[in-house]
């Protein structure tokens, strides 16, 4: 019981403050951040732009110029090996594939480029090359509907079509959508693939409530151990990584063990249950190598025991969103009769996985999957006659120079509706890609492992110890994914950004080190926020060697900024993209 104030607590506790409590009465509250800002500022309010601040923070121009200062400042290094044969550094490669499983891999190369920075917890972003290794014959373009006076309703939805010849590996373009592709002279980013109805030839479904369980079955009197490698108790497996080889299955509808298909509102989906016989299964010591499984290339994995009889087992609920594919069906509403009508076969990937637990059951080595979030798509006839979609703000062309030692200048004020695009009739191919860490490149933040930078000056914001999903985030279907990865990754990323030329100014730098010169862009802001960039981008090249110090400091304290780099140039979607940074040891 209060005592005080004879127990009623302070009799002057609702008297208006003196003025002299109130601060300055004479100043504003003083100009904040660019918007128009709501009145009541409660928990999911935003700030909306006007048209020409909205213009500022889309323009591609301060990339560029800062891009092309950290260049010309060397505020880059190399990543490099040491090699102790020849005892000199060499650039660091790692090889990979492209649609790892499916039977048209692609095999590529990475090498890369550390940048400093104060905005990451490892003072460091990371920019990857990704360089295809071999040609697959994805066809030729040979015509573009470009005209805006013929094709209104493709310009509204900021879309070019393309018809052509198919080539051998074509069926693989059903597994590049958002892929960079490129005839060598012009370059855009693939949105859709339709069939000869014109109507989409791919879905794309994730697992819905229940996540994906597998499990893998081996005779114990068909296991191979490897050469020096004793297993005295099968319960040690858990923790290790299960790798089948040809993880990747595509079946025709009626081959697949069964399949109940279920209708809503906004989705339609499916129950799928599948069983794999004879298939070749490998365990693998997940502790050898820091990279996550799933990124680097699985078979360089030291093999602890393998067996060519294996059955695994699948089952799961998936979902597919109906608002991407309506629109293709005109007043035909969308149902999932209508798609089961049009499909042919189905693919899903059992991912190399974690074991969870592991039993003998009659002889039988049974592994246990732990349980994730996986995809099924389905696959209508693409035929000889199929439409390629390409978003309209992802095209960009480029050109070698005439010099002794030539650059090559790219272009990225391309409009095809008034460019000639995909002219060439040069055969498509994955483009070369240069992917970023950076937030301005992905739109998505990583966690920070420690709560302190700089010598434990500065601390860095909980949201960025432990990121999770925001009210701006993305929605509840594309989240269904990255959701699983919380806590280590949120994204803001939209589909519209994800199909564009993503460049940041790491990425820009890195091209220009590589003498391809980034056509400066002609979407230039306006002079007053060029006049505020300006002094801002002298107060970040002063500070340049300060982070560059920083950035050696911290340089080892976590590789996750590097995997998220790799894992973008591989074209993962969400659910593959959640899995590879839910499972790196960093």
């Amino acid at each position: 019981m209060p005592r005080k104030e004879n127990g009623f607590g302070k009799t002057n506790s609702f008297e208006f403050k003196a003025f002299k409590d109130l601060g300055r009465i004479d100043k504003g509250k003083g100009e904040g951040a660019a918007g128009l800002y709501p009145s009541n500022r409660r928990y999911g309010s935003s700030v909306n732009r006007s048209v020409i601040e909205k213009w500022n923070l889309d323009s591609d121009w301060t990339k560029w110029r800062k891009g092309y200062e950290y260049y010309n400042r060397a505020a880059w290094y190399q990543l490099e090996t040491y090699d102790a044969l020849s005892q000199e550094y060499e650039q660091s490669r790692i090889n990979s594939v492209l649609y790892q499983g499916t039977p048209n891999e692609v095999n590529v190369e990475f090498t890369g480029y550390k940048f400093a920075t104060k905005s990451a917890d490892s003072n460091n972003h990371y920019v990857i090359k990704r360089t295809c290794t071999s040609e697959p014959e994805l066809g030729v373009i040979t015509e573009v509907k470009n005209d805006p006076l013929l094709y209104k309703n493709n310009k509204a939805n900021r879309e070019i079509w393309c018809k052509g010849s198919p080539g051998a590996d074509s069926r693989l373009l059903l597994r590049m959508v958002g892929e960079r592709l490129t005839d060598g002279e012009t370059e855009a980013s693939l949105t859709y693939v339709l069939d000869d109805e014109e109507k989409p030839a791919l879905y794309m479904g994730k697992s819905f409530q229940d996540l994906t369980n597998i499990k893998v079955i081996i005779p114990v009197d068909t296991i191979v151990l490897n050469k020096g490698v004793s297993i005295d108790n099968y319960a040690n497996l858990v923790g290790q990584v299960v790798y089948i080889p040809n993880f990747y299955v595509e079946k025709p509808i009626e081959d697949i063990e069964s399949i109940n298909w279920i209708d809503g509102i906004d989705y339609f989906g499916l129950e799928l249950q599948d069983t794999n016989k004879g298939a070749s299964v490998s365990v693998l010591d997940a502790q050898s190598e820091a990279l996550p499984p799933s990124l680097y290339d699985i078979k360089s994995l030291p093999e602890l025991f393998s067996s060519d009889e294996c059955t695994y087992l699948i089952n799961g609920t998936y979902i597919y969103q109906k608002d991407i594919y309506q629109r293709f069906f005109g007043r035909q509403y969308l149902t999932a009769d209508v798609v089961k009508e049009r499909i042919e076969s189905a693919s899903y990937s059992v991912m190399p996985f974690t074991i969870l637990g592991v039993a003998i059951v009659q002889g039988n080595l049974e592994m246990t999957a732990v349980p994730a979030i996986t995809t099924v798509e389905l696959y209508a006839p693409l035929g000889n006659n199929g439409t390629l979609i390409f978003t309209d703000y992802s095209f960009t062309k480029s050109k070698l120079g005439e010099e002794e030692k030539p650059w090559l200048y790219i272009d990225t004020d391309v409009d095809p509706w008034m460019d000639e695009v995909f002219s060439s009739r040069n055969p498509l191919q994955p483009a070369t890609l240069y992917s970023c860490s950076c937030p301005n490149y992905s739109h998505a933040m990583l966690s920070s492992p420690q709560q302190t930078e700089d010598d434990g000056e500065r601390k860095v914001n909980r949201q960025r110890r432990y990121p999770l999903p925001t009210v701006l985030g993305q929605g509840d279907f594309n989240a269904l994914g990255k959701n699983q990865a919380a806590g280590k990754i949120e994204s803001w990323e939209s589909r519209e950004h994800r199909m564009s030329y993503k460049i940041c100014k790491h990425a820009i730098a890195a091209m220009f080190i590589e003498r391809k010169q980034v056509i400066e862009p002609s979407q230039y802001p306006t002079v007053e926020a060029r006049i505020s960039f300006d002094e801002k981008l002298k107060k970040e090249m002063d500070e340049v060697g300060a982070k560059f110090e920083s950035s050696y400091k911290r340089g080892g304290i976590t590789t996750l900024e590097i995997i998220f780099a790799l894992a973008q140039g591989l074209n993962l979607d969400d659910v593959e993209l959640a899995y590879v940074i839910l499972n790196s040891n960093f």
